[in-house]
Formats: C-alpha cells, structure tokens, sequence
C-alpha cells in the first residue's frame, strides 16, 4: 500500500508541476521572455512570478496570476508586481489584474482531493509540452 502523501507534500508536489508548467508553457526551442523585463533565458532559469502571493491560495495556482519571469526581477526587483499587472492587463484584457486582486481576497480551501486532481492535470500538461 502506497504511503499516504501529508497535505504539505500534496501543496509542495503541485507547486512543483505548476511552476514545471509555467516555466516552459511559452517556450520556444526551450527559451522564454521575463514577462517584466523581456530577457530572454532557457526555462530553467527562471522563476514562476506570482503577481499576488503565493499565500494567497485562490490564486496560487491561477495560470492568470503567474507568469515566467527572470530571478532578478522575481527575487531582486520583488516581483516588479506594477509591471507585471500592466502586462496582465495587456495580455488578458484592461481589469484582469484588479481581478486577480480581487480573488486573492477571497477565501479558497482546497481539499487533499482537489490538490491530488490539480498534480495530475499540471503533470499531464507538463507532458503534453
């Protein structure tokens, strides 16, 4: 019988795909933009960018709210959240960045199935690339 995964493991293991996703689902011959600042870098170099916290759950694993973005924009620049939502904006349609604000608000409780469900459709996307 498999050992049963904690409910830190589930979060940690779908962060992990998610951010797999992230990283290279605009990837062109294994390279991505900064959304912020337009270096371009191999995926593995840089960061998923959240522009609301990742301790905000409703939107952590909201492809609308993170994006690829350089460690030093991510890290350094601390995100470099007002460019990020110009781009948002500018990607999604004018509002999308005050809804993402918005639902980060918003209490979101996941369930250790719907955590399950989510790692199996990001490792499937991340397999589809």
């Amino acid at each position: 019988m498999p050992r049963k995964i904690s409910r830190k493991g589930l979060v940690r293991k779908l962060d992990k795909f998610f951010s797999l996703y992230i990283r290279q689902r605009n990837a062109i011959d294994g390279y991505v933009k900064c959304v912020t600042c337009n270096t371009l870098k191999h995926w593995k170099e840089v960061d998923a960018g959240h522009f609301c916290s990742r301790r905000h759950y409703s939107t952590r694993w909201n492809t609308l709210n993170v994006f690829e973005q350089c460690k030093k924009c991510n890290g350094f620049g601390g995100g470099e959240n007002y460019i990020m939502g110009k781009y948002i904006d500018k990607t999604y349609g004018v509002g999308t960045a005050d809804e993402m604000i918005t639902l980060s608000r918003q209490i979101q409780k996941f369930s250790n199935t719907d955590l399950e469900e989510m790692i199996e459709e990001y490792k499937n996307k991340v397999n589809n690339l």
